[in-house]
C-alpha cells in the first residue's frame, strides 16, 4: 500500500490559545505560518490527506472537521477526524510544533512501516529524554471506538485511552526544543531568536 493511502495527517489546532493570546496556527516562523509549515512537511512525507481540528483554515486540500462531542479537548478532535478518515493510520501533530524536523517524522513513519501487522494496531508515540509525547505519533484510526467510549460523557486525558488500548514508543535523541509546544509568547520569542547551538527553554515557561 502506498504511503498516501496508508496515512493521513491529523493536525490539532484546537484550544483557545489563551496563554499565547493569539491564534497559534497563524503565527509566523521562518516567514510562514505554523500551519502551512506543517502542511509542507506532510507533503514531503508523502501524506496527501489532511484533516484539521479546531481551526477554520482556507488553505487548499484540507478537510476541516468539527468535533462530534464538544469540549472534549484533544481527544474530541482526534475522534472526529478519525471518523472522517479513509486511511488505516494517521500522523497526529499539534499545530504548535512547527520546528519539528521532517527528518524525525520520516524516521517515525518508517519505524511504523517496518512493524508487523500486529504491532501496527498500537499507537507509536515519540519519546525523547524519557518524555513521551501523546500528541506526536502514529495512531491506528480504529482506536476511534474506544476514544468515543471514554469521551462520550466527559472530557478525559489522552493517556486514559492509551492505557486502555496500549501503545509503543519510538525513541529519538532529538533535542528537546525541537518538539516543545510553542504555546506562550515567551516560547515564541525564543523560537524566533533560536540559532544553532543556543539553549531553548520553552519547556520551562
Amino acid at each position: 500500500m502506498k504511503r498516501q493511502d496508508m496515512y493521513s495527517l491529523l493536525l490539532l489546532a484546537g484550544g483557545r490559545s489563551s496563554r499565547m493570546g493569539k491564534d497559534k496556527a497563524e503565527l509566523l516562523f521562518e516567514g510562514k505560518t505554523f500551519i502551512s509549515i506543517l502542511l509542507e512537511k506532510a507533503k514531503t512525507l508523502g501524506i496527501k490527506k489532511i484533516y484539521l481540528s479546531g481551526h477554520r483554515s482556507t488553505l487548499d486540500g484540507i478537510k476541516v472537521i468539527s468535533d462530534i462531542y464538544q469540549d472534549r479537548g484533544p481527544l474530541g478532535g482526534i475522534h472526529a477526524c478519525m471518523c472522517a478518515m479513509s486511511t488505516p493510520y494517521c500522523l497526529v501533530l499539534p499545530v504548535d510544533v512547527p520546528q519539528i524536523p521532517s527528518e524525525e517524522l520520516e524516521k517515525l513513519i518508517h519505524y511504523h512501516e517496518c512493524l508487523t501487522e500486529y504491532k501496527k494496531n498500537l499507537p507509536i508515540l515519540l519519546e525523547h529524554n524519557e518524555r513521551v509525547e501523546p500528541l506526536i505519533g502514529i495512531y491506528p484510526t480504529e482506536i476511534k471506538g474506544i476514544i468515543e467510549e471514554v469521551i462520550k460523557n466527559d472530557s478525559a486525558p489522552v493517556f486514559r485511552v492509551l492505557k486502555k488500548w496500549g501503545y509503543n514508543c519510538f525513541h529519538t535523541e532529538i533535542s528537546g526544543w525541537k518538539v516543545e509546544n510553542i504555546n506562550t509568547p515567551e516560547a515564541y520569542q525564543e523560537l524566533l531568536t533560536h540559532q544553532e547551538g543556543d539553549t531553548f527553554h520553552a519547556g520551562k515557561n
